[in-house]
């Protein structure tokens, strides 16, 4: 009973003050980031001390280290705030599809398909519905489906087992298409093998912000063909630049062809690489109305 009297003056201020600090291990840091001087931090977190019995820095005049209970706290705090954070977000979402809102976020390359005109003809035929952007790569969309800042995400190529819970549903069916310099022999043919593009210098979109330039890659390396690639970018836009300048050619999504890049032509692949668009949504019951969005989404014709 004691301890649970003790425990109830423990605040959440008091732990997010401690997993900062102890993430820190600097007073002065952790105390900026908190936007507090460094007298508060100190009291609060010799008043936990206090109130634990237990010492959870080690400090000195050149160093602040936890000790093996301040390591235990720091794994139970980041569990305890996580789980808190995704709860009080889940309550948000719910408010939002309430009021009719969606948070969405999209990959950029989503943005030059008929995806904005189905989203559009959506808030058309239902007024009262609301949505919002936000360009994210694949592990920002993730990250946000499970902090649930987001309520849907849009993404290509998705692979389902990743993401236990993360569900997923195709929305529009997209292939790869060549980008080349319009000087390039290959934009005078209609369409082009991958066998053509050996020894080709590739611009590829990055590795490191989702799967898809990934499976891109291990796509060709399956036909076959080894990509030479000498730059990697994160946005189409930039790897449309890269091939207006004549410094390669690049694999993208044939939606990216709409952008209509000075210098650049797109040519379909004889070879079938998938672009496929995904809806993604965190693994809770959907409220109607993001079913009914999700559902508007998908392509009519297939």
């Amino acid at each position: 009973m004691l301890d649970s009297q003790a425990n109830g003056r423990i605040s959440f201020r008091m732990l997010r003050y401690f997993q900062t600090l102890a993430d820190e291990l600097h007073f002065g840091r952790a105390a900026a980031l908190l936007n507090i001087s460094q007298p508060p931090l100190s009291v609060q977190i010799k008043e936990l001390e206090e109130i634990l019995g237990v010492d959870l820095f080690e400090r000195s005049s050149r160093k602040v280290v936890l000790t093996h209970a301040g390591k235990v706290l720091k794994t139970e705090v980041d569990r305890l705030l996580s789980a808190t954070d995704q709860s009080l977000n889940y309550v948000r979402q719910i408010g939002r599809s309430e009021k009719q809102h969606i948070n969405i976020g999209i990959i950029g390359s989503a943005m030059w398909g008929p995806l904005l005109t189905r989203m559009k003809a959506f808030r058309d035929s239902s007024p009262d519905v609301h949505w919002t952007l936000q360009e994210l790569s694949q592990q920002q969309q993730s990250e946000a489906l499970r902090a649930r800042t987001i309520d849907i995400a849009i993404n290509r190529n998705v692979i389902p087992h990743v993401e236990t819970k993360i569900r997923c549903q195709l929305i529009a069916r997209e292939a790869v298409w060549l980008a080349a310099h319009d000087d390039d022999p290959l934009s005078r043919l209609k369409t082009v093998s991958l066998s053509d593009l050996v020894d080709r210098n590739f611009i590829s979109l990055s590795f490191n912000r989702g799967d898809f330039a990934r499976q891109v890659y291990d796509r060709c390396i399956e036909f076959g063909v080894t990509p030479l690639i000498t730059h990697q970018v994160y946005e189409p836009q930039t790897a449309l630049a890269l091939v207006s300048a004549g410094t390669g050619i690049s694999l993208l999504p044939e939606t990216c062809s709409l952008i209509h890049w000075p210098g650049v032509t797109f040519l379909p692949l004889k070879e079938t690489i998938p672009a496929d668009l995904y809806a993604l949504w965190y693994d809770d019951p959907l409220p109607e109305l993001f079913t009914r969005f999700i559902a508007a989404l998908r392509d009519p014709g297939k």
